[in-house]
């Protein structure tokens, strides 16, 4: 037989490509197989994880004053006021998860003069330190100066007979000028005095603070 034609001959036979051998397959089931035992496992541990970070709760944000009142009492200036906060339920969860904070103010009785400086007449702070049991699962308040505190389980009736009733003295009226405008002034803030427990496993900006400082004026003539 000629060359030529063995050539002709074996150029026409027909391509055939490998067999595929389903071990492809095989594994990519396998694969399937084993991501989902791994993916809720992996889920789950992200939700542990979660779960075992405690969250900061949500301060309040500012302090409302139920009562502002300046009253006269046996010969003696006063000032009555009722403190309060915008959210006491965050308040509450806040002494809750370990924060213990103070309650301070400073009222300040001077008389106006215009264009001159004013004449500060008194000067008064109170300090108390809010906290919460947690043996006893009580919210305790301790006013400075006073040696008992103050206790109940519930936080509202707590503050409803404490910082919703407190009283001032500021001076005798003996010393206030008859007719000339006066004005008092209080200033208070409410801060931690201790770092929460659950600040030392959580990273974020950390500030003293529980609500901003603010000041409050009230003016009267005598």
């Amino acid at each position: 037989m000629p060359p030529h034609s063995l050539l002709r001959r074996s150029c026409s036979q027909p391509h055939r490509p490998a067999p595929v051998r389903p071990f492809g397959v095989r594994a990519l089931s396998a694969a399937n197989g084993l991501a989902s035992p791994l993916l809720l496992c992996i889920l789950l541990a992200l939700f542990l994880l979660t779960a075992a970070t405690p969250a900061q709760a949500a301060p309040p944000r500012q302090f409302v004053l139920d009562t502002f009142a300046i009253e006269t009492r046996d010969g003696t200036l006063v000032l009555r006021l009722g403190v309060g906060v915008d959210d006491p339920d965050g308040l509450r969860d806040l002494l809750k998860d370990g924060a213990e904070m103070e309650l301070r103010g400073t009222a300040t009785l001077t008389r106006r003069r215009g264009v001159l400086p004013d004449v500060t007449l008194a000067e008064k702070t109170f300090a108390c330190v809010l906290r919460h049991d947690t043996l006893t699962r009580e919210f305790e308040l301790r006013l400075e100066g006073r040696e008992a505190p103050w206790r109940d389980k519930n936080l509202g009736r707590l503050l409803e007979g404490t910082w919703k009733r407190l009283v001032l003295p500021l001076a005798p009226i003996a010393g206030l000028e008859k007719g000339e405008p006066h004005r008092v002034s209080l200033a208070l803030s409410l801060r931690h005095t201790d770092v929460p427990p659950w600040l030392s496993r959580t990273l974020f900006f950390w500030s003293w603070e529980v609500v901003p400082d603010a000041t409050f004026t009230q003016d009267f003539t005598y």
